[in-house]
């Protein structure tokens, strides 16, 4: 490649800018703007240029995602926010239970309906993480911890080809691209490349994994970010902090925020109104879990409203605005074949 210096940074500034186009609309919009072979050809011409011109590389390329020897161990880290559980619930009588709590509580000059607006996404059974940006850039990952100390897995978090290095530029949203945003989600593994991971290992004679959710928050913890990287996680997102709670006043606009931002949100998230939506949502994905791409073991309810939400403060470690709804756990059946009977020494 005999390219002079200023070709070459016009050249990586393009292709950074193609390929994370491609990472975008592939990741977030469901989308393929290439075939897989033409994306890596252009990380390849990337590596060629940045291996020719080292100072043309910035912390932000997609070759940057794996960069770094292992660590040694995990730092702590004070959240700024707490990362809260939720509350279960498990019938549609706790939910309402739930919704008459929280109109007692509401402060005087709300209007009841506002109250009954709520926002639902399923529940990702994964490992809690928050994204943190400074002025668009990526700078920290942290796990939930105790809720209140995580531990920072930045240099994991990088390899997930779905997370953004960088917070793309917004029609809507751009102000939340100056100073700290907090991105919190789930890192998943799939139940597909879950299984063809175990394939694979099972053929090589290796120990199979027992879950995804397990997996995920295994990986996670490798110290080694190479060995992150070899495996396929995604970073869905649920939720975004920063000082002024009024700048996303409702749920929805942070899930559009996010898929504008270069963010995974949930694909099944709504927007419902009244008790009977709400539980039809409910049994809706209770019987149509099976088909999601990730494991579930329920459903998030909160208010759409975010104000009221905040409102309504904290009770212990769980927010009084939200819910999680268990799904009663899968069943199946299996076949018995055999029963062995043995005596112990003793004759038991």
């Amino acid at each position: 490649m005999n390219l002079s210096y200023e070709e070459a940074n016009a050249r990586a500034a393009k292709l950074r800018e193609l390929i994370n186009d491609y990472r975008y609309h592939y990741h977030v919009l469901d989308e393929s703007t290439m075939t897989e072979a033409a994306a890596d050809s252009l990380k390849h011409e990337l590596s060629q240029i940045e291996e020719q011109f080292p100072d043309l590389i910035t912390p932000d390329s997609p070759s940057q995602r794996v960069a770094g020897q292992a660590l040694d161990k995990f730092v702590k880290v004070e959240h700024l926010y707490p990362m809260l559980s939720l509350q279960d619930v498990f019938s549609r009588e706790e939910v309402e239970a739930w919704i008459e709590r929280i109109n007692k509580l509401l402060p005087t000059g709300f209007a009841n309906r506002l109250s009954q607006e709520f926002f639902a996404d399923v529940k990702m059974d994964g490992l809690a993480c928050a994204l943190i940006y400074e002025d668009s850039k990526l700078v920290r990952a942290v796990t939930r911890g105790d809720s209140r100390i995580g531990e920072d897995v930045t240099m994991n978090v990088r390899t997930i080809e779905n997370v953004p290095l960088v917070l793309r530029a917004s029609k809507h949203y751009d102000f939340l691209r100056e100073g700290r945003v907090e991105i919190r989600g789930e890192i998943v593994m799939y139940k597909k490349d879950f299984e063809n991971l175990n394939a694979r290992r099972a053929a090589e004679g290796l120990e199979v994994f027992m879950n995804p959710r397990n997996l995920s928050a295994g990986t996670i913890r490798q110290l080694d970010p190479r060995l992150v990287a070899e495996r396929n996680l995604h970073f869905i997102g649920y939720d975004i902090l920063r000082e002024d709670v009024h700048e996303l006043p409702l749920n929805t606009d942070v899930y559009a925020a996010m898929r504008e931002l270069g963010v995974t949100a949930g694909k099944p998230a709504r927007a419902l109104f009244g008790i009977d939506e709400l539980m039809q949502y409910v049994d809706t994905w209770g019987t149509k879990r099976g088909a999601l791409e990730y494991q579930t073991d329920g459903v998030v309810i909160k208010l759409n409203q975010r104000a009221l939400h905040a409102a309504l403060g904290v009770v212990g470690k769980t927010p009084r605005g939200s819910v999680a709804f268990k799904f009663p756990a899968e069943e199946a059946t299996t076949v018995v074949r055999d029963i062995v009977i043995s005596i112990g020494r003793t004759g038991a």
